[in-house]
C-alpha cells in the first residue's frame, strides 16, 4: 500500500492526514474504538477524535453507540461513490465560476469595444476638421508604430494602378506573420494589372534562408516580379512615380525601431525610380537562391 499517495488522494477530497491515517486503521477491524484508532494511526488521541469527526461529518465513517464509542470504516467502494459525488459538486461548481468569469470578461469586452467606438466617433470630427486646414508639408507624412508601417504599406499597394518598386532586406518592421499578409495583399493590383517589382538582399543569417526564399516564391507565383542582391542601401516603396515609403532603422534605438516617411512627390519618386532600376539590372533572378539555399543547407 502506498500511503504517501493515498494521503494525496484523500487530500485532494479536502481531507488531512490525520483523516487518511484514522481511516486506514479503521480498515484493520470491523470496528474500533478511538483508543485503538490513535494507536495505530500513531497520532494523539485528541487529534483521532477531530479526524473520526470529520469523517463523520463527510460520511467516511460510522459510529456505533454503546459504553465505549466504536467507529466503522465506510466500504471503499462506497466511498468512491460519495467521493465522487464530492467532486462532481466540487467541479460544477468551477464550471458554475468560470462561465460567470467568462460572461464577465465578454460584458467587459463589449464595453470596451462601445467605450472605443464612441471615442472614435467623438475624435473623428476633429480628425477631419484639421485635416481641412492646408499645411505646407501635407505631402510628408511620418509614422512610428511597426503596425501602423504595416498597414500604410498595404494601403499604398492598394493605391496603385501602374507599378510598385520595393527594396525589401532585414530587419523587417514585422514578424513573419505580417510579412505574409502583405505578400498576399499584393494579390489584388496584380490581378488588375500592376506591375510589382521587388529587389531583395540576401539575408546573412542562415536559419532565415529557407522561410525568406519561400517568402519570395509565393510572392512570384502571385505575379511579382523578383531579383536578389548581396547588399540594399535601405528599405524603399516607390509606387506608380508620385509616392515613396522609407522605412528607416533607427540608427541610435539599443533594439529594432523604425520610422516610417511617405512622401508624395513625383520628382523624390522618379529619382528613386533610377536607383531602383540601376539596382535592377545589377541584381539576379531569384532562382539562384535555390541552389544556393541547397549549397548552405
Amino acid at each position: 500500500m502506498n500511503k504517501p499517495i493515498i494521503f494525496k488522494r484523500f487530500k485532494e477530497l479536502g481531507l488531512g492526514t490525520n483523516e487518511a491515517k484514522s481511516y486506514i486503521s479503521l480498515l484493520e477491524k470491523d470496528t474500533m474504538s478511538v483508543t485503538e484508532i490513535a494507536r495505530l494511526a500513531k497520532i494523539p488521541r485528541t487529534n483521532a477524535y477531530e479526524a473520526l469527526e470529520t469523517l463523520l461529518a463527510k460520511g467516511f465513517c460510522i459510529s456505533r453507540p454503546g459504553k465505549i464509542r466504536q467507529y466503522s470504516a465506510l466500504d471503499p467502494v462506497l466511498l468512491q461513490e460519495k467521493a465522487t459525488l464530492l467532486i462532481e459538486d466540487h467541479f460544477e461548481g468551477e464550471i458554475t465560476k468560470l462561465h460567470d468569469q467568462q460572461e464577465q470578461i465578454l460584458a467587459e469586452k463589449k464595453a470596451a469595444r462601445e467605450r472605443l467606438a464612441n471615442l472614435a466617433k467623438e475624435l473623428k470630427p476633429l480628425y477631419h476638421n484639421s485635416r481641412s486646414n492646408e499645411n505646407p508639408m501635407d505631402y510628408i507624412e511620418i509614422i512610428k508604430d511597426p503596425f501602423q508601417i504595416h498597414k500604410k504599406f498595404i494601403e499604398l499597394i492598394g493605391e496603385a494602378r501602374q507599378e510598385v518598386l520595393i527594396f525589401s532586406k532585414a530587419p523587417y518592421t514585422g514578424p513573419k506573420e505580417v510579412l505574409k499578409e502583405q505578400t498576399e495583399k499584393q494579390s489584388e493590383p496584380l490581378r488588375q494589372g500592376v506591375t510589382i517589382k521587388t529587389i531583395y538582399e540576401i539575408p546573412t543569417d542562415q536559419s532565415e534562408l529557407e522561410w525568406w526564399y519561400n517568402d519570395i516564391v509565393a510572392a512570384v507565383k502571385l505575379g511579382e516580379k523578383a531579383r536578389v542582391i548581396k547588399a540594399l542601401p535601405m528599405k524603399m516603396v516607390v509606387i506608380d512615380e508620385r509616392v515613396v515609403m522609407l522605412p528607416m532603422e533607427d540608427p541610435i534605438s539599443l533594439g529594432t525601431s523604425f520610422t516610417a516617411q511617405i512622401t508624395r512627390h513625383n520628382g523624390l519618386a522618379k529619382t528613386l525610380k533610377l536607383s531602383f532600376e540601376a539596382l535592377w539590372e545589377q541584381a539576379e533572378n531569384y532562382q539562384v537562391m535555390e541552389f544556393l539555399k541547397t549549397e548552405r543547407l
